[in-house]
């Protein structure tokens, strides 16, 4: 992001409804020129304005972030997973790590089954690769001789899966669960593949 644009951002967070003088001066610029740099973040929707009426002066306006803005700033989610993760491990044994990653799948899988309730599964694994397009997958499917291959192009979690393979099984699940045959991992993104390939089986469970 362009410098006085990241600085005004900066600026807010620390000083919400802040004023344009003020953005201007925490950016070292004049107020005409942060107000174009304002503008543009406004029109990106990653800052929202209030009209306030102080006195007898002109109205003038004060910013805010949106909740947009909030992905320009640094996060540690994945740190943050990988440590639960391994915590859980430490506390519970793998045990404990694998029945959490069966729960979450279930929630996961709860929030799409009316997308695939009654279809048959050729239809259900055409839904099922939309849901994880949704998500960010970029996928493709095919149907083969052993069943349906879904491709997935983009992990939305790669970091934290090279870190833990609980990640890949927690997709393995969902896909599992969502399609209702065996699904099997051909090869996944965290070992180098292009791409993660789930096999899913032409029997339904």
């Amino acid at each position: 992001m362009q410098r006085t644009r990241r600085t005004i951002l900066d600026y807010l967070k620390k000083h919400p409804g802040a004023t344009l003088e003020e953005l201007a001066g925490a950016a070292g610029t004049a107020p005409v020129t942060a107000r174009a740099h304002v503008n543009l973040l406004v029109e990106h929707g990653l800052l929202v304005f209030e009209d306030v009426r102080g006195g007898r002066g002109r109205p003038f306006r004060r910013y805010s972030l949106t909740e947009a803005a909030e992905a320009h700033f640094p996060k540690q989610y994945d740190q943050l997973a990988v440590s639960l993760l391994s915590g859980l491990g430490e506390l519970e044994g793998q045990a404990g790590v694998t029945a959490l990653i069966d729960h979450v799948a279930e929630r996961m899988a709860a929030g799409y089954r009316s997308r695939v309730e009654g279809l048959p599964i050729q239809e259900r694994v055409a839904v099922v690769s939309e849901i994880i397009d949704e998500q960010g997958g970029a996928t493709e499917w095919e149907v083969t001789p052993d069943g349906y291959v879904v491709r997935e192009r983009n992990c939305p979690y790669i970091s934290v899966s090279r870190h833990d393979a609980h990640v890949c099984e927690l997709d393995r699940k969902v896909i599992e669960k969502l399609a209702g045959a065996q699904v099997d991992v051909a090869q996944r993104l965290r070992d180098g593949a292009e791409s993660c390939v789930f096999v899913i089986g032409r029997e339904e469970k």
